[in-house]
Protein backbone atom coordinates (compact mmCIF):
# COMPACT_ATOMS: atom_id res chain seq x y z
CA UNK A 1 0.00 0.00 0.00
CA UNK A 2 1.85 3.62 -0.93
CA UNK A 3 1.43 6.41 0.91
CA UNK A 4 -0.79 8.52 -1.07
CA UNK A 5 -3.44 5.16 -0.96
CA UNK A 6 -2.96 5.27 2.58
CA UNK A 7 -3.82 8.92 2.95
CA UNK A 8 -6.80 8.52 1.04
CA UNK A 9 -8.21 6.08 3.16
CA UNK A 10 -7.32 8.21 6.33
CA UNK A 11 -7.71 11.76 5.58
CA UNK A 12 -11.17 11.95 7.02
CA UNK A 13 -10.64 10.14 9.92
CA UNK A 14 -9.17 13.08 11.45
CA UNK A 15 -10.00 14.41 14.86
CA UNK A 16 -12.10 17.26 15.10
CA UNK A 17 -10.74 20.46 14.41
CA UNK A 18 -7.25 18.84 12.52
CA UNK A 19 -6.18 17.75 9.83
CA UNK A 20 -3.21 15.51 8.34
CA UNK A 21 -0.24 17.13 8.27
CA UNK A 22 1.88 14.10 7.78
CA UNK A 23 2.27 10.37 7.52
CA UNK A 24 5.17 8.61 8.40
CA UNK A 25 6.25 4.88 7.62
CA UNK A 26 8.83 3.91 10.69
CA UNK A 27 10.04 0.66 12.41
CA UNK A 28 9.72 -0.06 16.00
CA UNK A 29 12.21 -2.11 18.05
CA UNK A 30 11.57 -5.09 19.77
CA UNK A 31 13.03 -8.08 21.11
CA UNK A 32 11.96 -11.93 20.66
CA UNK A 33 12.65 -14.47 23.34
CA UNK A 34 12.21 -18.17 24.15
CA UNK A 35 12.76 -20.02 27.83
CA UNK A 36 11.44 -23.15 29.11
CA UNK A 37 8.95 -22.64 31.52
CA UNK A 38 7.29 -24.97 34.31
CA UNK A 39 3.57 -24.66 33.28
CA UNK A 40 0.18 -26.20 35.06
CA UNK A 41 -2.21 -27.61 32.55
CA UNK A 42 -5.64 -28.05 33.06
CA UNK A 43 -5.82 -31.56 34.09
CA UNK A 44 -8.65 -33.93 32.11
CA UNK A 45 -11.83 -33.73 33.60
CA UNK A 46 -12.13 -37.37 33.96
CA UNK A 47 -9.06 -37.16 35.63
CA UNK A 48 -9.99 -34.96 38.18
CA UNK A 49 -13.27 -36.88 38.96
CA UNK A 50 -11.03 -40.38 39.49
CA UNK A 51 -8.93 -38.13 42.03
CA UNK A 52 -11.83 -36.81 43.99
CA UNK A 53 -13.75 -40.26 44.53
CA UNK A 54 -10.11 -41.81 45.47
CA UNK A 55 -9.59 -39.32 47.81
CA UNK A 56 -13.30 -39.26 48.96
CA UNK A 57 -13.30 -42.99 49.60
CA UNK A 58 -10.25 -43.11 51.43
CA UNK A 59 -11.17 -40.15 53.65
CA UNK A 60 -14.32 -42.56 54.29
CA UNK A 61 -12.01 -45.05 55.95
CA UNK A 62 -10.95 -46.85 52.95
CA UNK A 63 -7.91 -46.65 53.36
CA UNK A 64 -5.77 -49.94 52.77
CA UNK A 65 -5.60 -51.09 49.07
CA UNK A 66 -7.62 -54.02 49.41
CA UNK A 67 -10.59 -52.10 51.16
CA UNK A 68 -9.98 -49.54 48.18
CA UNK A 69 -10.36 -52.01 45.66
CA UNK A 70 -12.75 -53.48 46.69
CA UNK A 71 -14.96 -50.58 47.26
CA UNK A 72 -14.42 -49.53 43.64
CA UNK A 73 -14.87 -53.48 42.59
CA UNK A 74 -11.66 -53.42 40.93
CA UNK A 75 -10.66 -57.28 42.66
CA UNK A 76 -6.91 -57.10 43.66
CA UNK A 77 -4.32 -55.13 41.67
CA UNK A 78 -5.76 -52.15 38.99
CA UNK A 79 -2.47 -50.71 37.53
CA UNK A 80 -4.38 -46.85 36.43
CA UNK A 81 -5.45 -46.68 40.43
CA UNK A 82 -2.50 -47.42 41.95
CA UNK A 83 -0.33 -45.18 39.54
CA UNK A 84 -2.53 -42.39 40.22
CA UNK A 85 -2.71 -43.13 43.70
CA UNK A 86 1.32 -42.78 43.63
CA UNK A 87 0.77 -39.41 41.24
CA UNK A 88 -1.29 -38.05 44.17
CA UNK A 89 1.45 -39.11 47.00
CA UNK A 90 4.11 -37.17 44.72
CA UNK A 91 1.42 -33.97 44.10
CA UNK A 92 0.80 -33.85 48.27
CA UNK A 93 -2.67 -35.12 48.00
CA UNK A 94 -1.97 -38.44 49.64
CA UNK A 95 0.44 -40.08 52.42
CA UNK A 96 0.96 -44.02 52.55
CA UNK A 97 1.89 -44.51 56.39
CA UNK A 98 1.93 -48.38 57.30
CA UNK A 99 0.05 -49.52 54.48
CA UNK A 100 -2.43 -47.02 54.64
CA UNK A 101 -3.18 -44.09 52.60
CA UNK A 102 -4.19 -41.03 54.40
CA UNK A 103 -5.67 -38.18 53.01
CA UNK A 104 -3.08 -34.77 53.52
CA UNK A 105 -4.28 -31.28 54.19
CA UNK A 106 -3.54 -30.73 50.41
CA UNK A 107 -5.70 -33.33 49.51
CA UNK A 108 -8.76 -31.95 51.78
CA UNK A 109 -7.92 -28.90 49.92
CA UNK A 110 -8.43 -30.49 46.61
CA UNK A 111 -11.95 -31.97 47.89
CA UNK A 112 -13.17 -28.67 48.72
CA UNK A 113 -11.82 -27.02 45.26
CA UNK A 114 -10.72 -29.42 42.58
CA UNK A 115 -9.09 -26.48 40.91
CA UNK A 116 -5.95 -27.02 43.17
CA UNK A 117 -4.96 -30.17 41.01
CA UNK A 118 -1.81 -29.09 38.89
CA UNK A 119 -0.58 -30.95 35.80
CA UNK A 120 3.16 -29.50 35.90
CA UNK A 121 4.69 -29.90 32.38
CA UNK A 122 7.56 -28.10 30.90
CA UNK A 123 7.58 -26.61 27.52
CA UNK A 124 9.26 -23.38 25.27
CA UNK A 125 7.50 -19.68 25.44
CA UNK A 126 8.21 -17.29 23.26
CA UNK A 127 7.11 -13.32 23.57
CA UNK A 128 8.20 -10.04 22.84
CA UNK A 129 9.93 -7.20 24.95
CA UNK A 130 9.43 -3.61 23.77
CA UNK A 131 12.42 -2.47 23.05
CA UNK A 132 11.79 1.00 24.40
CA UNK A 133 9.71 0.58 27.65
CA UNK A 134 11.03 -2.75 28.44
CA UNK A 135 7.49 -4.18 28.56
CA UNK A 136 6.55 -7.76 28.06
CA UNK A 137 3.74 -8.88 25.30
CA UNK A 138 2.40 -11.37 23.55
CA UNK A 139 3.92 -12.70 19.78
CA UNK A 140 0.04 -12.85 18.73
CA UNK A 141 -0.12 -9.12 19.41
CA UNK A 142 2.78 -7.95 17.48
CA UNK A 143 3.73 -8.52 13.49
CA UNK A 144 7.58 -8.91 13.61
CA UNK A 145 10.23 -8.41 10.84
CA UNK A 146 13.91 -8.95 10.68
CA UNK A 147 14.33 -5.76 8.69
CA UNK A 148 13.66 -1.95 9.83
CA UNK A 149 11.67 0.64 7.03
CA UNK A 150 13.81 3.73 6.26
CA UNK A 151 12.83 4.96 9.42
CA UNK A 152 13.37 3.69 13.15
CA UNK A 153 13.11 4.20 16.55
CA UNK A 154 16.62 2.07 18.05
CA UNK A 155 16.49 0.06 20.79
CA UNK A 156 16.51 2.07 24.22
CA UNK A 157 17.04 -0.98 26.06
CA UNK A 158 21.10 -1.37 27.38
CA UNK A 159 20.39 -4.82 28.62
CA UNK A 160 22.55 -7.08 26.38
CA UNK A 161 20.99 -9.98 24.63
CA UNK A 162 20.03 -12.92 26.74
CA UNK A 163 20.95 -10.54 29.96
CA UNK A 164 18.88 -11.98 32.92
CA UNK A 165 18.12 -8.88 34.32
CA UNK A 166 16.08 -8.41 31.55
CA UNK A 167 13.61 -11.09 33.36
CA UNK A 168 14.26 -10.44 37.02
CA UNK A 169 11.20 -10.33 39.14
CA UNK A 170 8.54 -10.28 35.93
CA UNK A 171 6.83 -13.45 36.91
CA UNK A 172 3.17 -11.68 37.30
CA UNK A 173 4.08 -10.08 33.40
CA UNK A 174 5.19 -12.93 32.17
CA UNK A 175 2.13 -15.06 33.75
CA UNK A 176 -0.02 -12.92 32.53
CA UNK A 177 0.76 -13.09 28.89
CA UNK A 178 1.25 -16.71 29.17
CA UNK A 179 -2.47 -16.68 30.42
CA UNK A 180 -3.37 -14.61 27.81
CA UNK A 181 -2.31 -16.80 25.25
CA UNK A 182 -3.10 -19.57 26.32
CA UNK A 183 -7.19 -18.23 26.75
CA UNK A 184 -6.94 -19.29 30.88
CA UNK A 185 -6.48 -23.40 30.28
CA UNK A 186 -2.90 -23.23 31.84
CA UNK A 187 -1.13 -20.70 33.98
CA UNK A 188 2.94 -20.32 34.11
CA UNK A 189 4.43 -21.48 37.60
CA UNK A 190 7.93 -20.98 36.75
CA UNK A 191 10.74 -19.90 34.64
CA UNK A 192 14.74 -19.55 34.94
CA UNK A 193 15.33 -16.22 33.74
CA UNK A 194 18.99 -17.01 33.92
CA UNK A 195 18.53 -19.71 31.30
CA UNK A 196 16.99 -17.71 28.28
CA UNK A 197 17.26 -19.88 25.19
CA UNK A 198 16.93 -17.21 22.47
CA UNK A 199 17.00 -13.58 22.38
CA UNK A 200 16.76 -11.50 19.07
CA UNK A 201 15.85 -7.80 17.42
CA UNK A 202 13.24 -7.75 15.57
CA UNK A 203 10.80 -4.60 14.01
CA UNK A 204 7.28 -4.00 13.74
CA UNK A 205 6.37 -1.72 11.48
CA UNK A 206 3.72 0.67 11.87
CA UNK A 207 2.05 4.02 10.60
CA UNK A 208 2.74 7.30 12.61
CA UNK A 209 0.15 9.81 11.86
CA UNK A 210 0.38 13.75 13.06
CA UNK A 211 -2.75 15.41 12.99
CA UNK A 212 -2.48 19.81 13.45
CA UNK A 213 -5.05 21.87 14.75
CA UNK A 214 -7.44 23.19 11.42
CA UNK A 215 -6.71 27.11 12.89
CA UNK A 216 -4.13 28.45 14.60
CA UNK A 217 -4.34 27.73 18.10
CA UNK A 218 -1.96 26.38 21.66
CA UNK A 219 -3.34 22.70 20.54
CA UNK A 220 -0.56 19.96 20.49
CA UNK A 221 -0.93 17.80 17.04
CA UNK A 222 -2.30 14.78 18.05
CA UNK A 223 -0.24 11.70 16.96
CA UNK A 224 -1.76 8.37 15.98
CA UNK A 225 0.43 5.08 15.78
CA UNK A 226 -1.59 2.32 13.07
CA UNK A 227 -0.55 -1.23 12.19
CA UNK A 228 1.44 -0.92 8.58
CA UNK A 229 -0.63 -3.68 7.05
CA UNK A 230 -4.49 -3.19 8.22
CA UNK A 231 -4.16 0.65 9.40
CA UNK A 232 -6.17 -0.59 12.98
CA UNK A 233 -5.41 2.02 15.17
CA UNK A 234 -2.80 0.65 17.97
CA UNK A 235 -4.23 2.58 20.77
CA UNK A 236 -1.76 1.71 23.87
CA UNK A 237 1.11 3.01 21.50
CA UNK A 238 -0.71 6.30 20.55
CA UNK A 239 -1.15 6.91 23.54
CA UNK A 240 2.28 6.73 24.71
CA UNK A 241 3.37 8.73 21.49
CA UNK A 242 1.37 11.67 22.68
CA UNK A 243 2.72 11.60 25.57
CA UNK A 244 6.53 10.32 26.97
CA UNK A 245 7.56 9.20 23.16
CA UNK A 246 6.79 12.85 21.72
CA UNK A 247 9.74 13.34 21.15
CA UNK A 248 10.37 10.49 18.74
CA UNK A 249 8.38 12.58 16.16
CA UNK A 250 11.37 14.98 15.23
CA UNK A 251 13.81 11.58 14.66
CA UNK A 252 11.34 10.29 12.30
CA UNK A 253 9.42 13.32 10.81
CA UNK A 254 10.37 14.50 7.01
CA UNK A 255 12.84 17.19 8.21
CA UNK A 256 10.41 20.41 6.04
CA UNK A 257 7.48 18.76 7.59
CA UNK A 258 5.59 18.99 4.54
CA UNK A 259 1.60 19.21 4.11
CA UNK A 260 0.92 15.93 2.10
CA UNK A 261 -1.23 17.43 -0.34
CA UNK A 262 1.60 19.60 -1.89
CA UNK A 263 4.24 17.13 -2.44
CA UNK A 264 5.34 16.12 -6.31
CA UNK A 265 7.17 13.68 -7.94
CA UNK A 266 10.81 15.13 -8.96
CA UNK A 267 12.40 13.42 -12.04
CA UNK A 268 16.35 14.18 -10.96
CA UNK A 269 19.01 14.22 -13.65
CA UNK A 270 22.54 14.21 -12.59
CA UNK A 271 23.50 17.32 -11.47
CA UNK A 272 26.74 19.64 -13.22
CA UNK A 273 26.29 22.65 -11.36
CA UNK A 274 28.77 25.73 -12.12
CA UNK A 275 29.16 28.89 -10.16
CA UNK A 276 27.19 31.34 -12.45
CA UNK A 277 29.04 34.85 -13.63
CA UNK A 278 25.49 36.38 -13.22
CA UNK A 279 24.99 38.01 -9.80
CA UNK A 280 21.45 36.12 -9.54
CA UNK A 281 21.09 32.23 -10.22
CA UNK A 282 17.84 29.92 -9.15
CA UNK A 283 18.75 26.82 -8.27
CA UNK A 284 16.58 23.46 -7.89
CA UNK A 285 16.17 21.49 -4.31
CA UNK A 286 19.61 19.32 -5.50
CA UNK A 287 21.68 22.08 -6.86
CA UNK A 288 20.75 24.12 -3.41
CA UNK A 289 22.01 21.42 -1.56
CA UNK A 290 24.75 20.11 -3.63
CA UNK A 291 25.97 23.95 -3.53
CA UNK A 292 25.68 23.75 0.52
CA UNK A 293 28.12 21.02 0.37
CA UNK A 294 30.88 22.86 -1.79
CA UNK A 295 30.13 25.61 0.74
CA UNK A 296 31.33 24.05 3.97
CA UNK A 297 34.18 22.14 1.71
CA UNK A 298 35.82 25.35 -0.12
CA UNK A 299 34.76 27.99 2.83
CA UNK A 300 38.28 30.06 3.26
CA UNK A 301 37.11 32.35 6.78
CA UNK A 302 33.75 32.26 7.30
CA UNK A 303 30.48 30.36 6.89
CA UNK A 304 26.96 31.10 8.35
CA UNK A 305 24.15 28.81 8.13
CA UNK A 306 20.39 30.38 9.52
CA UNK A 307 18.03 27.39 9.78
CA UNK A 308 15.11 27.18 11.70
CA UNK A 309 15.18 23.40 12.77
CA UNK A 310 18.09 21.03 13.56
CA UNK A 311 17.39 17.58 12.84
CA UNK A 312 18.97 14.45 12.14
CA UNK A 313 19.25 15.71 8.51
CA UNK A 314 22.53 17.75 10.23
CA UNK A 315 24.34 15.04 11.04
CA UNK A 316 25.59 14.30 7.17
CA UNK A 317 27.35 18.03 8.05
CA UNK A 318 28.63 16.99 11.42
CA UNK A 319 32.03 16.00 9.49
CA UNK A 320 32.28 19.08 7.18
CA UNK A 321 31.49 21.40 10.26
CA UNK A 322 34.55 19.49 11.96
CA UNK A 323 36.74 20.06 9.21
CA UNK A 324 35.95 23.30 8.68
CA UNK A 325 36.79 24.61 12.09
CA UNK A 326 39.78 22.40 12.83
CA UNK A 327 41.21 24.66 9.73
CA UNK A 328 40.11 27.57 12.55
CA UNK A 329 37.48 28.90 10.33
CA UNK A 330 34.67 30.87 11.34
CA UNK A 331 31.34 28.84 11.69
CA UNK A 332 27.99 30.86 12.77
CA UNK A 333 24.64 28.86 13.02
CA UNK A 334 21.37 30.94 13.97
CA UNK A 335 18.48 28.48 14.64
CA UNK A 336 15.11 28.42 16.46
CA UNK A 337 11.86 29.62 16.28
CA UNK A 338 9.62 29.46 19.28
CA UNK A 339 5.99 28.92 17.76
CA UNK A 340 7.13 25.16 16.65
CA UNK A 341 11.07 24.91 18.25
CA UNK A 342 11.33 21.27 17.26
CA UNK A 343 14.85 19.68 17.22
CA UNK A 344 16.12 16.34 17.13
CA UNK A 345 17.80 16.54 20.36
CA UNK A 346 20.22 13.67 19.56
CA UNK A 347 21.87 15.75 16.62
CA UNK A 348 21.51 18.90 18.87
CA UNK A 349 23.59 17.22 21.37
CA UNK A 350 26.56 16.62 18.77
CA UNK A 351 25.89 19.95 17.47
CA UNK A 352 26.62 21.71 21.24
CA UNK A 353 29.16 19.43 21.78
CA UNK A 354 31.31 21.03 18.94
CA UNK A 355 30.84 24.29 20.11
CA UNK A 356 32.04 23.83 23.35
CA UNK A 357 34.88 22.06 21.33
CA UNK A 358 35.47 24.72 19.43
CA UNK A 359 34.29 27.94 21.45
CA UNK A 360 36.97 30.00 19.72
CA UNK A 361 35.76 29.43 15.84
CA UNK A 362 32.22 27.89 16.17
CA UNK A 363 29.34 30.66 17.23
CA UNK A 364 25.87 28.63 17.95
CA UNK A 365 22.97 30.72 18.74
CA UNK A 366 19.63 29.51 19.42
CA UNK A 367 17.62 32.88 18.34
CA UNK A 368 14.45 32.52 20.98
CA UNK A 369 16.57 33.05 23.52
CA UNK A 370 19.04 35.34 22.40
CA UNK A 371 15.54 37.58 21.34
CA UNK A 372 14.08 36.70 24.76
CA UNK A 373 17.52 37.92 26.13
CA UNK A 374 17.49 40.80 24.37
CA UNK A 375 13.89 42.26 24.91
CA UNK A 376 13.06 42.33 21.21
CA UNK A 377 10.49 41.32 19.74
CA UNK A 378 11.31 38.55 17.00
CA UNK A 379 10.66 35.12 18.48
CA UNK A 380 12.90 33.02 16.11
CA UNK A 381 13.59 32.22 12.38
CA UNK A 382 11.77 30.89 9.46
CA UNK A 383 14.45 32.25 7.33
CA UNK A 384 16.93 29.51 5.41
CA UNK A 385 20.20 31.40 4.63
CA UNK A 386 23.62 30.66 4.27
CA UNK A 387 26.31 33.36 3.64
CA UNK A 388 30.55 32.29 2.64
CA UNK A 389 32.88 34.50 2.71
CA UNK A 390 32.23 37.46 0.77
CA UNK A 391 31.87 35.32 -2.12
CA UNK A 392 27.92 34.64 -2.07
CA UNK A 393 24.73 34.11 -0.05
CA UNK A 394 22.09 31.49 -0.48
CA UNK A 395 18.58 32.21 0.53
CA UNK A 396 15.28 30.63 -0.34
CA UNK A 397 12.84 27.72 1.22
CA UNK A 398 15.36 25.13 1.23
CA UNK A 399 15.36 24.21 5.26
CA UNK A 400 19.89 23.52 4.81
CA UNK A 401 19.90 21.93 8.84
CA UNK A 402 16.47 19.50 8.21
CA UNK A 403 16.01 18.54 4.90
CA UNK A 404 17.07 14.84 5.04
CA UNK A 405 15.54 13.43 1.95
CA UNK A 406 17.14 12.26 -1.20
CA UNK A 407 16.49 12.46 -4.94
CA UNK A 408 14.79 9.06 -4.74
CA UNK A 409 11.82 10.17 -2.60
CA UNK A 410 9.35 12.40 -3.18
CA UNK A 411 9.59 16.00 -1.74
CA UNK A 412 7.94 19.68 -1.59
CA UNK A 413 8.97 21.58 -4.10
CA UNK A 414 11.93 23.98 -3.54
CA UNK A 415 13.97 27.34 -4.81
CA UNK A 416 16.92 29.20 -3.64
CA UNK A 417 18.58 32.19 -5.11
CA UNK A 418 22.09 32.35 -5.31
CA UNK A 419 23.38 35.85 -5.08
CA UNK A 420 26.86 37.05 -5.14
CA UNK A 421 26.59 40.91 -5.40
CA UNK A 422 26.66 43.00 -1.90
CA UNK A 423 28.00 39.91 0.13
CA UNK A 424 29.95 42.51 2.66
CA UNK A 425 26.73 44.12 3.12
CA UNK A 426 24.56 41.09 4.04
CA UNK A 427 27.07 40.29 6.94
CA UNK A 428 26.54 43.41 8.41
CA UNK A 429 22.79 43.23 7.83
CA UNK A 430 22.04 40.10 9.62
CA UNK A 431 24.23 41.33 12.44
CA UNK A 432 22.61 44.57 12.83
CA UNK A 433 19.14 42.95 12.77
CA UNK A 434 19.95 40.41 15.06
CA UNK A 435 22.05 42.40 17.13
CA UNK A 436 25.03 39.92 16.78
CA UNK A 437 28.55 40.13 17.08
CA UNK A 438 30.76 37.53 15.41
Amino acid sequence: MTEEEVYQQLKDKAPTGFRLNELIPFSYPVRKLKLDVLVNKQPDGSLVKVYSVLLRAIQSGFQSQQKLFDFLGLGQSDEFILRELFSMREKGFLDLVSEKWIVTEEGEKFIQDEKVLRIEDEEEFEFLVDGISGEIYSKKDIATEKNPLPKFLRSELKLGLKNPELLENRFQELADVYKQEHESKSYLISYGAEEIKMDINLWSNHWLLEYIPEKKSNEEPKLEVRNFQTLKLINPLSEKFNSEYRHFIYSLSNSDRPVFEELIKIVEEPIKFKTPKEDFSTLTIWETKQKFIETLKSAKERVLIESPWIKRATQEYIPLFEKLLKEKKRLIILYGISEKDEHDIQTLKRVEDLQKSHKDYFTLIHLPTHFAESKSKLTGTHRKLVIKDNDYYIAGSFNFLSFGKNEHQQVANEESMLILKDVEKKWERVKKEYSIKF
